[in-house]
């Protein structure tokens, strides 16, 4: 057998050639978890078969041997285009295009070829002879040749560049290495149509060599693009799927990227939108705090007209640093929170009308309290002005006029206290009448109301008020039950300082701190000892209540005061 074989220089390219394909299988099946990954190493190993089979025909020495090897040669030859096809297909659409049906339809052709090749001594169809070109046999190619070649060259090819048009025109990121795959394709097909068109100027085997480099330029475009990587691609897919509107920006704030629901939120096409500034697209940036405006990362709602409503977009803005830690850019991150602010606000107006029924309930309460009070206080007083004018009758019986004079002057006295009580009361009963009117609602938010009742307070009883907030306040943390229990404080808290002492200025403040709303309401009246006035047992309604609203929102009330220096009420409850 040795003796068929004889070394010639003509041996090495195809040598080079079987080395290179066969190594480049071997990287492919390292990662074959790339689409097409397998096919291409198919490819590649059919390829290497083609080199060994033509390094043969090189070698060998007698017709017969090198009639074998041009057999062999063109029959592992055969599945090359196709397999190929495969290749694209699976990098296209992995798992979509590689069925069976469309498997047994490529792969037919190929089963007839090889049928024909090998019985081509019957009929002489597929070759009508044989000639030796640089040291190896040569077929002279007949009438099925050429119609096998127009078969595998131009229902492949027009299928491979219908996939590239269809993938270079839906995915942007396959753009360069379809391109790359392109050139690749022209350049090794064209070498080796015009090997098998002009043979005698064939000195090396460059449709071998052709096919080799267009296998290098798919090993490039599928590994070195790396765009099935699967934290790539998750990225790139959750980006492009990503509800929320996501935009990028250079330093200038001119838009560089976005995704498609950031078109969609902007009315246009990512096409359109790129290279715009960002400021003209979404005028509302302009009304954000400078700090959100330049390259600091922050948080803020924003609205947009989006067709004939208003929907509200809760925006995150990111700093884009490169390796050096020099800002490149923005990130800007659009969620529609829309039906989340109707849910909230549908949320809020249920609690203020609940909030509003437990509040008239308590009212009637300490309505009902204080007018029995009073009318305890108002019998009382009636009995005693009763019994006085029946003394006084007896003593007018008896001719005792001095002592009826005593009387009816007590009588009088009384009388005069009962009535001041009784005026006291019904100021009391109107003032719990407009607290039932006035009270946080949608029309008139917290500190709204906050404020028109203390100008209301000062145009009806002449005392100064002062109201104050602090900068870490945020009135939409406060829920509406907590806000009408904290109004009814201070109202109760101002009613107490103009009833008992006698105070020509109160002051509200209110400042946040550690998931707690504290406020301070400071009046500069007479004041009082605390102490004293526990250890007399002295206790009043207004006070009372104070204690139990702050009691049931789970806080505390602390009431600071010494004769002569005012008194402050420290209310504190949280908010979370």
């Amino acid at each position: 057998m040795t003796s068929n074989y004889a070394y010639i220089p003509q041996i090495w390219p195809p040598v080079l050639m079987v080395v290179l394909m066969i190594a480049l299988s071997v990287f492919s099946l390292r990662r074959r978890s790339a689409p097409g990954a397998l096919q291409l190493m198919g490819a590649c190993l059919c390829a290497a078969a083609w080199a060994a089979s033509l390094l043969m025909n090189y070698a060998a020495v007698d017709t017969a041997t090198k009639i074998l090897w041009l057999k062999v040669q063109s029959i592992v030859q055969l599945p090359i285009i196709i397999v190929i096809t495969c290749f694209i297909l699976e990098y296209a659409w992995p798992q979509r295009w590689l069925t069976r049906r469309n498997l047994a339809l490529l792969y037919f052709p190929v089963l007839l070829s090889g049928i024909l090749l090998l019985t081509n001594d019957l009929h002489h169809q597929i070759w009508r002879g044989y000639s030796l070109v640089n040291g190896a046999l040569r077929p002279q190619f007949g009438i099925g040749s050429w119609i096998l070649s127009f078969y595998f060259f131009g229902v492949p090819e027009a299928l491979n560049l219908i996939v590239f048009g269809w993938l270079f025109r839906r995915s942007p990121q396959h753009r360069w290495p379809v391109t790359l795959m392109l050139v690749g394709q022209i350049v090794g097909r064209t070498l080796f149509l015009s090997y098998n068109a002009i043979p005698l100027i064939s000195v090396l085997p460059y449709n071998l060599m052709g096919m080799s480099f267009e296998f290098l330029i798919y090993a490039l475009a599928l590994f070195g693009f790396r765009i099935f990587d699967p934290i790539p691609l998750a990225r790139q897919t959750t980006i492009e799927q990503l509800k929320s509107g996501m935009l990028v920006l250079n330093p200038q704030g001119v838009i560089i990227g976005l995704n498609p629901a950031a078109a969609a939120i902007l009315g246009s096409s990512e096409k359109r939108l790129k290279g715009h500034l960002i400021q003209n697209l979404l005028p509302a940036l302009a009304h954000l705090p400078g700090e959100l405006q330049a390259s600091v990362a922050g948080q803020a709602e924003i609205s947009l007209e989006v067709g004939p409503e208003t929907r509200f977009y809760q925006l995150e803005i990111s700093p884009l640093k490169d390796w050096r830690g020099l800002g490149i850019g923005r990130l800007l991150l659009l969620s529609d929170v829309t039906e989340q602010k109707k849910a909230q606000a549908q949320i809020v107006v249920q609690q203020r009308a609940l909030a509003m029924l437990h509040e008239r309930e308590q009212l009637a309460r300490e309505l009902h309290d204080s007018t029995g009070q009073v009318l305890g206080y108002a019998g009382f007083q009636l009995e005693v002005v009763h019994d006085r004018i029946q003394e006084g009758q007896a003593a007018a019986s008896a001719g005792q006029i001095a002592d009826v004079h005593n009387h009816l002057a007590e009588a009088e006295n009384q009388l005069t206290r009962l009535s001041s009580v009784v005026e006291e009361a019904h100021a009391d009963v109107r003032e719990y009448i407009l607290n039932l009117r006035l009270a946080p609602s949608d029309q008139r938010p917290f500190f709204a109301t906050i404020r028109h009742y203390l100008d209301g307070f000062s145009q009806n009883y002449g005392i100064q008020t002062e109201f104050s907030i602090s900068p870490r306040v945020d009135e939409e943390k406060i829920n509406p039950g907590t806000q009408m229990q904290l109004f009814r404080i201070i109202q109760e808290a101002l009613s107490n300082a103009r009833k008992h002492a006698g105070a020509s200025c109160v002051q509200v403040f209110f400042e946040m701190q550690d998931g707690t709303v504290r406020i301070h309401i400071q009046d500069n009246g007479r004041g009082f000892d605390p102490t004293l006035a526990a250890c007399k047992g002295e206790s009043h309604f207004g006070l009372r209540f104070m204690l139990e609203r702050a009691g049931q929102l789970g806080g505390s009330l602390q009431v600071n005061s010494a004769p002569g220096e005012g008194t402050c009420v420290i209310v504190e409850v949280p908010i979370d």
